[in-house]
């Protein structure tokens, strides 16, 4: 499953209250940081070798600023403006986006057996980050170790202003009385034309479920005039439990969370719980999606998915992506 490498809103929906399967704590820092501490031995060490370390620099957009960014597999992403790549002196690439394409980017495997001290490239990516592109950006950072699956700390010096940060959970969003339709009809293909238009129908549905829209209450009675909206058929009556988790979530959190709903419906046959869905809403201002494709902004920037997840352990995906993403 190839997923976003860093998140900022994770809905988890129910058709039951499970607040219990829940208790993925993680936390993250807010950090002023030079680009010369990525390359540092000890960091490369301790914390890209050593587990899924991710990085998002905070600026005015993608569009129009610089944008940093560390992926999960360790590849150090510099979205530059052109005049900012040409004070660099890396080599890089022009962007698939921006105005008349006017933005490069220089991606460094801090992997790469080559890059350690004495070597030219390393030396030269030094020299530049010590002179040329020296300012400190603010990033958002989160370090998950192997074997642990869990938030861990990173050791950062008292100058760079580290602030750790706890991500937040919301278990109080009930939705009672709402028409849930009959998820399992697109699991299967059999007219491919009528499946694209029950799986849009099913995915309107879930948006309105994300927001608890009263479109999909059962007693809802909206003038025709403002809305004609219906759920997919066929449909009952049920109730929803919604999970959220908000902040800077690394993907190998996900993957955690996927795996212990799917997991759970599986294994816990007796509940007879059908599915569940995850919501989760990448940062707009990535400079990458999914599996390191180039991501811009334009209009929206969206870089979303959802999970249909059954409790025979296949899932269905969907993936929302903007016009300027290289993925869609």
């Amino acid at each position: 499953m190839e997923l976003l490498y860093s998140f900022i809103n994770v809905d988890v929906l129910l058709p039951y209250n499970l607040k219990s399967l829940f208790n993925n704590e993680f936390f993250y820092y807010k950090v002023d940081l030079p680009l010369s501490w990525f390359i540092e031995r000890d960091f490369i060490r301790d914390y890209v070798k050593s587990g899924c370390v991710v990085a998002l620099s905070l600026t005015e957009g993608i569009d129009i600023a610089n944008v940093i960014a560390l992926d999960s597999l360790g590849t150090l992403i510099l979205n530059l403006t052109k005049d900012t790549y040409e004070e660099l002196g890396l080599d890089g690439k022009s962007t698939k986006f921006g105005p008349d394409k006017q933005r490069f980017v220089v991606q460094i495997d801090l992997k790469e057996k080559s890059l350690i001290p004495g070597k030219k490239g390393y030396e030269r990516i030094k020299w530049c980050f010590n002179n040329t592109l020296t300012k400190k950006f603010t990033f958002l950072i989160s370090f998950v170790k192997s074997g642990t699956k869990k938030s861990s700390e990173i050791d950062f010096p008292s100058l760079f202003n580290a602030e750790k940060i706890l991500g937040k959970f919301d278990f109080n969003n009930t939705f009672d009385n709402i028409l849930i339709p009959y998820l399992n009809m697109i699991k299967n293909i059999s007219n491919e034309f009528q499946w694209r238009l029950d799986a849009v129908e099913i995915y309107d549905w879930i948006g309105l479920a994300s927001i608890q829209a009263q479109r999909i209450k059962s007693h809802d009675q909206v003038d025709p005039f403002i809305s004609v909206y219906k759920p997919p058929e066929p449909y009952s009556n049920g109730n929803g439990s919604f999970i959220k988790y908000t902040g800077f979530i690394p993907s190998l959190t996900i993957k955690e969370l996927f795996d212990s709903v799917s997991n759970f419906l599986r294994e816990d046959a007796s509940n007879n719980i059908p599915w569940a869905i995850i919501n989760v809403w990448g940062f707009k201002d990535s400079p990458i999606s999914w599996n390191k494709h180039e991501h811009g902004y334009f209009m929206n920037g969206e870089n979303n998915y959802s999970f249909i997840v059954y409790n025979d352990g296949t899932y269905i995906l969907y993936q929302a992506l903007g016009t300027y993403d290289t993925y869609s």
